[in-house]
């Protein structure tokens, strides 16, 4: 059963040309509403260096007309995942044949910049009116027709504001104000790298990494390392340092650059391969980590202003899931939105498709916030027993063989590495989940199931309508 498209034509703002902004304003212009992006810098800013598209990201994105071959352009194979010991001179588990192609399905491995172009063009091209070097001063939370005024002087209402700002949403504190939503930072620092493919294969002592469909993570305590191609011939490559520094404040400047002796001092006790590549670096940028505070809900009162990506759930990368659980809350919020009418016998209220969409989000990024920390905590390890027991367990799964999934039942309540939670991560639909709320025939499990927030939306319908 399709979809209809939008039948009640919506005036969009949405707050940051970031990723999850950009992919919400494609999908809404491509169904018809009305959508202006307001960004503080002056232009969509196309720094960055690697990032991976999930299989869940990609399904949903398969519903965004063009994204899928655009994104296909500028992605490289993603591979398996072979993991190192910091004193180690080869890995010790690289996946079985079978399991680097279960792998390979359907991942965009890709950079930020290219994301950043990619969705930026699919919105113009879709109609969206973008506004750069516009600062958000104010937002008004009103019932009906929210307001909010830039330090231009400029004053815009919408139908609905979504702020997609980042992890120091200014929109966040505008409407929590009686909160602490403050990003939280952490002593944890990333070192971001790269280097043509071409110049590195003239050192054979990096030959390792530099083999076609294949990431690399090195483990040492209080440090880890990852590799992996990106689009343009090069290798990107992430030096994470756990316990780095007293944290400063969080500016929001990402792109620091480094002191590339210090950072060759850090990593001096790493394995051959791991110093050689340092050799390569002139250059590499120092990111300061944070995690985004943990909120009650994403919306404002009226319903009608919401949070999304980053603003809303902002997680560390080591689950490699923030920019993927951006896409899916912009798929996921658009087609919501096809259901959104002034009259409660033709569809239903924004403000009961945001309260619903919330409840729909939520417990899946929570997961993933949880688990991106975990991950940090687990590759960090000082050596002991608790480290020799963690290589044992990825090695003894990496290297069997792949689980079926086609007739597993997805639970995202399940253990980690259960065949269920697998699936649940990676099988995911999250415009199929929205099947199930608008027909009430459900394609799979989840614990909050939108048989629940269908009745939601059904019960807030006439109490939210505009008068």
């Amino acid at each position: 059963m399709a979809v209809s498209a939008a039948n009640l034509r919506l005036k969009v703002i949405i707050i940051g040309a970031g990723p999850s902004g950009l992919c919400t304003a494609a999908a809404l212009s491509q169904d018809g509403h009305s959508v202006t992006v307001l960004e503080r810098r002056r232009d969509t800013q196309p720094l960055g260096h690697a990032v991976v598209i999930q299989p869940a990201a990609v399904r949903a994105l398969q519903y965004l007309k063009g994204a899928d071959r655009a994104f296909s352009r500028v992605s490289v194979d993603a591979g398996a995942l072979r993991w190192w010991s910091y004193k180690g001179t080869k890995p010790f588990a690289t996946p079985t044949a079978a399991e680097a192609l279960s792998c390979a399905e359907r991942r965009f491995q890709t950079d930020r910049p290219s994301v950043q172009k990619v969705l930026h063009e699919l919105a113009v091209a879709n109609g969206v009116d973008f506004l750069f070097g516009r600062v958000v001063q104010a937002v008004e939370d009103l019932k009906v027709k929210p307001r909010l005024w830039t330090t231009h002087g400029e004053n815009f209402t919408a139908d609905l504001i979504i702020a997609a700002d980042g992890i120091k949403s200014t929109t966040r504190k505008i409407l929590f104000p009686a909160q602490d939503v403050d990003p939280i930072p952490l002593r944890e620092s990333i070192f971001l790298t790269s280097a043509p493919v071409s110049q590195l294969a003239r050192d054979a002592r990096v030959a390792p990494w530099l083999e076609p469909g294949t990431k690399h993570g090195i483990l040492g305590p209080d440090r880890f390392v990852l590799s992996r191609h990106t689009h343009g011939g090069l290798l990107g490559v992430q030096f994470i340092d756990v316990d780095h520094a007293d944290p400063g404040p969080v500016n929001g400047n990402w792109n620091t650059p480094a002191d590339i002796g210090l950072l060759r001092t850090r990593f001096s006790d790493f394995n051959m391969i791991t110093r050689a590549f340092l050799e390569h670096i002139q250059h590499a940028e120092k990111w300061q980590m944070a995690t985004g505070p943990e909120l009650d809900t994403w919306r404002s009162a009226s319903g009608r202003i919401v949070l999304l990506g980053d603003a809303a759930h902002a997680m560390l990368p080591h689950g490699a899931q923030g920019l993927s659980q951006g896409i899916e809350d912009a798929l996921s919020l658009a087609r919501m939105l096809r259901r959104a009418s002034n009259s409660s016998a033709k569809g239903v209220g924004i403000p009961a498709i945001t309260k619903a969409w919330v409840n729909l989000r939520k417990p899946r990024t929570n997961i993933f916030v949880k688990q991106s920390t975990s991950n940090a905590k687990i590759w960090s390890l000082p050596d002991g027993p608790e480290q020799v027991a963690r290589d044992e367990r990825i090695r003894r799964t990496e290297t069997l063989p792949p689980a079926d999934l086609n007739h597993v039942k997805m639970d995202m309540a399940a253990s980690r590495k259960s065949p269920q939670f697998l699936k649940w991560a990676r099988d995911y639909d999250v415009v199929l989940e929205l099947f199930e709320l608008f027909t009430g025939q459900p394609p799979f499990e989840t614990l909050i199931t939108p048989a629940i927030l269908i009745g939601q939306m059904h019960e807030m319908a006439s109490d939210d309508l505009p008068e």
